[in-house]
């Protein structure tokens, strides 16, 4: 992945986790709705994208806005939040350009490249012009569960980041908040 992608998701997911409605520089960022706190009745927080494209369920309360890049005009979508434990989920639009790499399989390895990451897990299908690329990675201190879905011009990243002493908490969480994405309209 390059450098610039990566920089990217890290400024769009740190930003995921802003409280304040201040806005900075770079990028421009376009607070929809900050903490909400209304949850689903089992303790899950519907989130849909004011304006992206998709809704997903999260256990924490969370923010959503829209980032957009001076330079490039590019506009993210964002839900996402952080517990007091420093679990954080995260929900991503982006559109595909020519920065996005064209073979999803190059992300984990770009992951591995640094020996103190572990990269497992991995696990990639396509089917009806849908990428799907799904993969861990852990240092010492932390833990991502990162799932890529490709789709014609738009690249969606979820992402589940937290401190390794929470590992079991967030297993028991992990796969409906995968398995909640779905994009607006669709069932």
């Amino acid at each position: 992945m390059p450098i610039s992608i990566l920089r990217l998701l890290a400024s769009v997911l740190s930003l995921a986790l802003i409280v304040s409605t201040s806005a900075t520089a770079e990028p421009k960022l376009e607070m929809h709705r900050v903490g909400v706190n209304v949850d689903d009745g089992s303790g899950w927080y519907p989130a849909v994208s004011t304006k992206g494209s998709f809704s997903i369920l999260l256990p924490i309360p969370f923010n959503d806005f829209t980032t957009r890049d001076p330079g490039t005009d590019e506009v993210s979508h964002v839900v996402g939040g952080k517990s007091s434990e420093g679990i954080k989920f995260t929900a991503v639009e982006l559109p595909v350009t020519a920065k996005t790499p064209v073979d999803l399989a190059a992300i984990p390895k770009s992951f591995s490249s640094n020996p103190a990451n572990k990269v497992s897990d991995v696990s990639r299908n396509t089917k009806d012009d849908v990428d799907n690329l799904s993969f861990s990675v852990a240092n010492s201190a932390t833990t991502a569960h990162i799932r890529y879905i490709r789709m014609k011009g738009t690249l969606y990243i979820l992402t589940i980041e937290y401190p390794n002493a929470y590992r079991d908490v967030v297993a028991g969480k992990k796969d409906r908040f995968f398995g909640s994405f779905k994009l607006k309209g669709k069932s």
